[in-house]
């Protein structure tokens, strides 16, 4: 871990405790499934995987909100429409 920390230029303290936890943050933020990074990471029960899950920040959850209201405003541009 140091010479890999050594040559990204890190200088906070890594670990494989936080490389673990990243490695799952990263996937989790691309859209990869739980059940995928329980089988890479190794865990066989899905709550130690939801454990090394970071939470998203709160624009994202913002974002994703507004993707679950979006059919108001598809509803609304439909309205307009005769059939």
């Amino acid at each position: 871990m140091l010479k890999i920390k050594t040559k990204l230029g890190i200088e906070k303290k890594v670990t494989t405790y936080v490389a673990r936890h990243t490695f799952s943050t990263v996937l989790k933020r691309s859209g990869v499934s739980t059940e995928f990074m329980q089988e890479s990471l190794g865990h066989t029960d899905i709550r130690t995987t939801e454990n090394y899950l970071d939470s998203f920040e709160k624009d994202v959850k913002k974002e994703f909100a507004g993707k679950l209201t979006a059919f108001k405003q598809l509803q609304n541009s439909n309205s307009s429409v005769t059939v």
